[in-house]
């Protein structure tokens, strides 16, 4: 199973911090990658403070990194359409 479809199975559970979804992958750059993927896909959302953090913020955690740095922060949850991915 490849990591982002293990990301998606995981979140059926509920949400999960960022920074276990990060152990799913082997390194950072294909965890940004993939979870950046999954974001625009529309498959999870990325929470903060108990709001989606908003789709502009998105390339600025991802692309540019500062995601690794702020992983504490973030929650994901698995989003309808990501449910029906892996049903």
């Amino acid at each position: 199973m490849s990591a982002e479809l293990e990301t998606l199975d995981q979140l059926l559970g509920g949400t999960l911090p960022l920074k276990v979804i990060r152990d799913l992958y082997p390194d950072d750059a294909s965890f940004a990658r993939s979870v950046h993927a999954l974001l625009r896909d529309g498959d999870v959302q990325l929470i903060t403070e108990g709001a989606e953090v908003p789709q502009w913020q998105w390339r600025e955690l991802f692309t540019e990194g500062r995601i690794l740095s702020e992983l504490p922060q973030f929650r994901v949850d698995l989003t309808e359409q990501g449910a029906r991915r892996i049903a």
